[in-house]
């Protein structure tokens, strides 16, 4: 594999918003939930100290850093972002390399006979790390046109470096507009957006599933609105905590 760390591109980030009270206060909770009151205190703990120092407190346990999220992240400046539905994305935020791994490898399915999409793709992190399986096609969804284009360059790094993937690419696009794959799909959502935008994305996934039932699940990271998955007819919840949530199509 080739070594990525120094020569992925750094762009502004997309527009950063916060999230809803409602998930707000989800998150609080869920973090005490799922990860009891002692791992509670002291994550919320950690990011006061994080907010007072402006030192990232967390380091990731991943002895592979050529995936380093590090690379990946977006400064906190406006972009120019042609979507009405700008005000319900989230800042863009890469997720770890050994999350990510463990959700794909607790799918109980055949890696290449699915195509993996990721919505709010951002520079490309989530598309790299789906390249060391034997995805059938692998598509990233970015709204932001900076975004999809660092993602787009870093894919054509990453395969000038010896990567092997022949089926990868970021679509400059709405996830809110995006016509899904007819085949086996695995969606992955980085907590990209919420509130009115999340409700047309199932939608648009629900309907596409009604029009061409096929197996489909949905890996979402930080799951602020999980919720909305576990409530509709079209999937059953299979796996649910702090860090992420699965989410299986009864449709099929």
């Amino acid at each position: 594999m080739p070594n990525l760390t120094t020569s992925y591109s750094v762009t502004k980030g997309r527009v950063r918003h916060s999230p809803t009270f409602r998930n707000r206060i989800y998150h609080f909770i869920a973090t005490f939930h799922f990860n009891g009151v002692q791992a509670g205190v002291s994550h919320y703990c950690h990011r006061i100290l994080h907010k007072l120092t402006g030192n990232d407190v967390y380091k990731p346990n991943s002895s592979d850093e050529r995936f380093s999220a590090g690379n990946f992240d977006a400064g906190p400046d406006e972009l120019v972002i042609q979507s009405p539905n700008v005000k319900w994305g989230l800042p863009y935020e890469p997720w770890r390399q050994e999350l990510f791994d463990k959700a794909v490898q607790s799918l109980p399915i055949r890696l290449d006979d699915y195509s993996f999409v990721d919505f709010g793709a951002g520079k490309g992190l989530a598309l790299l790390l789906a390249a060391k399986y034997s995805f059938k096609s692998i598509i990233g969804v970015e709204y932001s046109k900076a975004l999809a284009d660092t993602a787009t360059a870093n894919i054509q790094d990453y395969q000038k470096q010896g990567g092997s993937h022949p089926c990868i690419q970021c679509i400059w696009a709405d996830a809110a507009d995006f016509e899904l794959p007819n085949g086996p799909t695995i969606l992955y959502l980085c907590n990209p957006f919420q509130g009115k935008v999340m409700d047309r994305v199932i939608a648009n996934i629900e309907k596409s599933l009604q029009t061409c039932p096929r197996d489909l699940w949905v890996i979402y990271g930080t799951p602020w609105e999980a919720r909305k998955f576990r409530r509709s007819p079209m999937f059953e919840t299979i796996e649910w905590n702090s860090e992420y949530s699965l989410h299986h199509s009864i449709c099929r």
